[in-house]
C-alpha cells in the first residue's frame, strides 16, 4: 500500500483521459488545457514508475498497467459520486441532469418542458447532449433518454414509447427519370447515414429484400436534425420516426414512399439503480411518463 498516494487531481486526469482515449475530450470535461491534463498523467506516471499510455500519432492507448488502473479508478470515483450524491439530499432534490439529444428537445421535449419546470420550479434541470456519442455511459447523468432497442449495459430501460424508423424523402426523388417507385429504386438514390454503431440502413434494406452492402454508399451525418434537413433539402433518404418529422410530412417536405418500417425500436427511459432513490428523478420520471400517454393517445387519434 502506498505511504503517500497519488494526487487526486492526478488519478482524476487520468481516469477522464483514459475513459475518452484522448486528452483534449478529457481537458474539455475536466474545463482544463490538454497540455494540463498530459502533465498531470506524466506525473502520476512518474510518481508510480510506469507507463499508463503508449503515446502515437493523434492517439492514447492504455499499457496494461494503465487498464488494470483505469478499472480501479473508474470504479472508485463512480463509488464516490454514488456517496456524494447518497449524503446530499439537498443536491440531489434540487438538480437532475438528463442525457438527451438535441433532435429529440426540438421535437418533442422543449415544447412541454416548461410545464415540468412550472410544476417543480424547486428542481432545476441540466440537459446533456451527449446522450448518442460512442463513449457516452448513463454513469454520466442522472438518467437518459434513449432511442434504440433497450439493450445497454450497465443500466436499467423503462419503454417510454415505441417508435419504428422508415424511410422519408423529398417529394421530389419521387419525380423525373429516377423516381422512386419501388423499394430497389433508391439504390439510384443518396442514403444518409447515422454513425456507425447505430445506423439502421442495412437492417431496412434487408426488411425491403434489397441486398444490405449498399448501405455503405452515402454520406455520415451524425446530427439527425441536419440529417432531415439535407432529406427535406432533397440531397437523399433518410431513415426517421415518422411521428417526430409530423410537421414536415404535413407541410409536404417529406413523403414516405414505402409501408416498410423497422420494428422493435423506441424512446426508452435509462437510468442505474440508484436513482430511483432520488426525488427528482422519480417527479420527473412519473411526469414523462404522463407526458408521454398523452402523446401517445394523440398519434391513436390523429391515425
Amino acid at each position: 500500500m502506498f505511504r503517500h498516494l497519488p494526487s487526486m487531481k492526478a488519478l482524476h486526469a487520468f481516469e477522464a483521459a483514459a475513459r475518452h482515449g484522448s486528452f483534449t475530450e478529457a481537458a474539455a470535461e475536466l474545463s482544463l488545457t490538454p497540455g494540463a491534463v498530459g502533465y498531470q498523467v506524466r506525473q502520476l506516471e512518474s510518481s508510480l514508475g510506469i507507463a499508463l499510455f503508449n503515446r502515437r500519432t493523434r492517439q492514447i492507448v492504455l499499457t496494461a498497467a494503465g487498464e488494470s488502473l483505469f478499472r480501479t479508478a473508474h470504479r472508485l470515483f463512480r463509488e464516490f459520486d454514488d456517496e456524494i450524491r447518497r449524503i446530499s439530499p439537498r443536491q440531489n432534490r434540487n438538480l437532475l441532469t438528463v442525457g438527451v439529444t438535441t433532435y429529440f428537445v426540438t421535437r418533442w421535449l422543449s415544447q412541454r418542458l416548461g410545464n415540468f419546470m412550472n410544476e417543480h420550479p424547486e428542481i432545476t434541470l441540466r440537459l446533456q447532449h451527449s446522450v448518442n456519442d460512442p463513449d457516452f455511459t448513463v454513469e454520466a447523468v442522472d438518467l437518459a433518454i434513449r432511442w434504440g432497442d433497450g439493450r445497454w449495459p450497465d443500466s436499467l430501460s423503462e419503454l417510454l414509447i415505441a417508435m419504428p424508423m422508415s424511410a422519408v424523402c423529398s417529394p421530389s426523388l419521387l419525380e423525373g427519370k429516377s423516381a422512386i417507385r419501388q423499394p430497389r429504386d433508391i439504390l439510384g438514390h443518396t442514403l444518409l447515414h447515422d454513425q456507425a454503431g447505430t445506423d439502421r440502413w442495412p437492417e431496412w434494406l434487408r426488411r425491403a429484400g434489397l441486398d444490405p452492402a449498399h448501405a455503405t454508399d452515402g454520406p455520415v451525418i451524425v446530427d439527425p436534425n441536419v440529417r432531415v434537413q439535407s432529406a427535406v433539402d432533397g440531397h437523399g433518404l433518410v431513415l426517421v420516426s415518422s411521428p417526430l418529422i409530423q410537421a414536415e410530412i404535413d407541410a409536404g417536405d417529406l413523403v414516405e414512399p414505402f409501408d416498410i418500417r423497422l420494428q422493435d425500436l423506441g424512446y426508452y427511459l435509462v437510468y442505474r439503480q440508484h436513482s430511483e432513490q432520488h426525488l427528482a428523478f422519480r417527479l420527473f420520471r412519473q411526469w414523462l411518463r404522463t407526458q408521454i400517454d398523452i402523446y401517445a393517445e394523440e398519434l391513436t387519434a390523429g391515425t
